[in-house]
């Protein structure tokens, strides 16, 4: 088996554009966030194909808001008492728990 992530070229731009917009407008709180749903969308719209091609599976990120809230607060906690070191590791971090979240549902 094999994976294949459909995520189109203008899909991002407009996740990036509409992120960018939030992240302006929350004076950079928006960030944060705009990583959980950028790795959710990639995961979202990627599938398992089987050895002859065809889909079996979607890949689907459970990630819930609650879930993205906690690990904000403590990354924010973390960045601020490690002077903004901490942040070398937050997309490491937030790929991990997206990937920890995440369920191949059948096709």
């Amino acid at each position: 088996m094999k994976t294949s992530c459909e995520f189109s070229l203008m899909e991002a731009l407009i996740a990036v554009i509409f992120w960018a917009i939030i992240t302006v407008i929350t004076f950079g709180i928006g960030a944060f966030f705009a990583v959980y749903y950028f790795y959710k969308a990639v995961i979202n719209n990627t599938y398992l194909i089987d050895t002859q091609g065809s889909k079996v599976g979607r890949y689907e990120c459970q990630l819930e808001f609650a879930d993205i809230l906690v690990h904000i607060l403590v990354w924010i906690f973390l960045s601020i008492i490690t002077f903004g070191i901490a942040m070398l590791f937050y997309f490491f971090t937030t790929l991990r728990l997206c990937l920890n979240k995440t369920v191949v549902v059948a096709q």
